[in-house]
């Protein structure tokens, strides 16, 4: 009864309705998007949240550094949420050496940037190509890519370059491009649905075969162990522990950037009939810095697949503690076969996620520093991703890790496919461990729209009183992306946990 009655007004796309387990009932909204564009106001915002962005990314070229920057290296802007100083150059070089070679991979003849920054993948990559559309936003942005090129006639040839939003597609024509790329710009992007506009037409460019790069996303499993981190560098020794996990909870609800989770790409290509395959990728890199730690590549392939998946069975890492060299045992021992490891604990963040555990179970009358000389005495378990990349080198194996489960504690799986079996594919089909029915229940942040979709909440609330007086209407109404269900149509429960969880305050800390 009271599906149905959610189902008539006109702001909700799909709902669900389930018992909180005591007296009480939880409405679950996947919210429509085009009202809450068009009636509530989003479009304006979104456009007020770009024009925001733009007048940052022109104030950050307009200065003497961004002028006398080396060709093909600018990198104005690019500041640590650590620091709050400029990413050392030497980890700048390497995340752009590490993308680049990721494109490449994909071997593109022509290829379309979306959001081309200050033009180091375009000094790159365009050579490789027969044509290189880049596009930006910021007039002042394109105008250093202009002059860059300039220096290289060679490959300002092959390059041409359009002033406009993300979303706008006009003039490129259905299956022109063998890749799009989107590197490092999702996060500026206002809402999901943005995004999913930009990729919808961006796959529409794409022709069979061809791939869609979406790189160096924010994951969000894994931001509360980012903003802890953060938090945490921050932090006084003095500092209560209670505060601190104020401080978390603020940078977290506040964020200004789009977060997304790896698990809204599958979701994307079970609506999109054109993705046949998507890859999520660990970033490259022994640089240790946010975007190793904490972000990843998407990979969307384009067209109907006709690879069949490598299927295997994973052992489990966990509990075994498995070293490098046991790694590398196994798979040798196996050398006409893919040999694959789940849940390998990540040492990336490691130190982070102790310190997680550690906040959820503090006295909050604890200290930062007493927190910091607790993690002094952890030793170290995980694997470095970059040291099991390592591991193909000379071995005939090549290999391969995910994210694609979407654990909040960061782990990650890998595969080992003989060189051999590959037949130079770059990209193999891998039937990779996925999400549980929770990780599709929220697939990205809303920056910027608390008070809009609480806006929506009370006229839901509003909307079953009205229509049912005499009925028990929702305690509670929670704003998803997905509404999972069962196999007979019911709520899928472990859905619901989570989604409750994460509707209150310090969800984050009791989900680790």
């Amino acid at each position: 009864m009271i599906e149905n009655v959610l189902r008539t007004h006109p702001g909700v796309r799909e709902t669900g309705v389930a018992s909180d387990g005591r007296d009480g009932l939880v409405a679950f909204v996947v919210p429509d998007d085009a009202y809450l564009d068009d009636v509530l106001g989003r479009a304006t915002a979104s456009a007020s949240v770009l024009g925001k962005w733009r007048k940052a990314c022109d104030l950050s070229q307009l200065t003497k550094e961004a002028a006398t920057a080396p060709v093909g290296f600018n990198t104005i802007g690019w500041d640590s949420s650590y620091t709050r100083q400029p990413i050392p150059l030497e980890d700048m070089r390497e995340w752009v050496e590490t993308t680049v070679a990721d494109v490449l991979q994909l071997a593109p003849r022509a290829a379309y940037e979306i959001g081309c920054g200050s033009g180091m993948l375009v000094m790159r990559i365009a050579p490789h190509c027969d044509r290189y559309v880049a596009a930006d936003f910021s007039p002042v942005v394109l105008e250093r890519v202009r002059k860059q090129l300039q220096t290289e006639p060679s490959v300002a040839q092959r390059v041409e370059l359009l002033e406009r939003r993300a979303d706008n597609f006009d003039g490129l024509a259905e299956n022109s491009f063998d890749v799009a790329v989107l590197n490092s710009v999702v996060q500026y992007f206002p809402s999901l649905s943005y995004l999913t506009k930009v990729l919808e037409k961006a796959i529409n460019i794409v022709r069979p075969g061809g791939h869609v790069y979406v790189g160096d996303l924010r994951s969000l499993p894994l931001l509360p162990a980012f903003a802890s981190s953060v938090e945490l560098f921050h932090a006084a020794d003095a500092l209560s522990v209670g505060e601190l996990r104020d401080r978390i909870e603020r940078r977290i609800q506040h964020d200004r950037e789009l977060v997304i989770s790896p698990s809204y790409f599958m979701e994307l290509q079970r609506r999109l009939p054109k993705v046949s395959r998507v890859e999520i990728q660990l970033r490259r890199g022994r640089a240790d810095n946010e975007m190793t730690r904490y972000r990843y590549n998407a990979i969307l392939n384009v067209g109907q697949g006709t690879q069949a998946p490598f299927k295997l069975e994973f052992q489990d890492w966990t509990g075994r503690e498995l070293t490098l060299d046991d790694i590398r045992s196994e798979f040798l021992r196996h050398p006409h076969r893919p040999v694959g490891f789940k849940g390998i604990q990540n040492a990336r963040i490691e130190e982070d996620l102790a310190a997680l555990v550690f906040l959820r179970d503090a006295d909050a009358t604890l200290t930062a520093g007493e927190l910091r000389r607790e993690l002094e005495q952890k030793t170290a378990r995980g694997l470095h991703p970059q040291d099991l990349f390592d591991l193909d080198a000379g071995s005939g194996f090549k290999v391969f890790l995910s994210w694609a489960a979407c654990r909040p504690d960061g782990s990650y799986d890998a595969v080992f496919i003989p060189a051999r079996s590959l037949q130079g594919e770059t990209l193999p089909a891998i039937a990779w461990p996925e999400p549980d029915a929770s990780g599709f229940v929220r697939l990205a942040n809303a920056p910027g729209q608390d008070k809009l979709r609480k806006g929506l909440i009370d006229q839901l609330v509003a909307h079953c009183r009205q229509s049912l007086p005499q009925e028990r209407i929702p305690l509670e109404v929670v704003l998803v992306d997905t509404v999972m269900r069962t196999a007979d149509g019911k709520v899928d429960p472990d859905a619901v946990a989570v989604t409750k969880l994460r509707s209150r305050t310090g969800w984050w800390i009791k989900a680790i």
